[in-house]
């Protein structure tokens, strides 16, 4: 049996390819790799599956949850690449 947020990730839809991803980083939002440019769409599709999941918990469960850092994370590390610093 899978910890928590493996099984609520499966519950979210997630392939198995996706829960590999999650994996490959022990599924720690400090540690959520930057999107190589052919990885952005994923990451979008990865975040916005998170944030559903979290739809129900109000706001201040859902930045407590680990999906919910998770989102975050990701949304950041997107972010970061179609934002590359200096670009202003």
């Amino acid at each position: 049996m899978g910890t928590p947020i493996h099984g609520s990730l499966e519950l979210a839809g997630f392939s198995g390819d996706d829960l590999v991803w999650f994996d490959s980083f022990g599924r720690d939002d400090a540690r959520v790799p930057p999107p190589r440019p052919d990885e952005i769409a994923d990451y979008q599709r990865r975040e916005a599956a998170l944030n559903a999941s979290i739809k129900p918990l109000t706001f201040a469960e859902r930045g407590e949850s680990q999906a919910g850092r998770l989102a975050a994370a990701i949304g950041a590390r997107i972010a970061d690449a179609l934002d590359p610093p200096g670009d202003e």
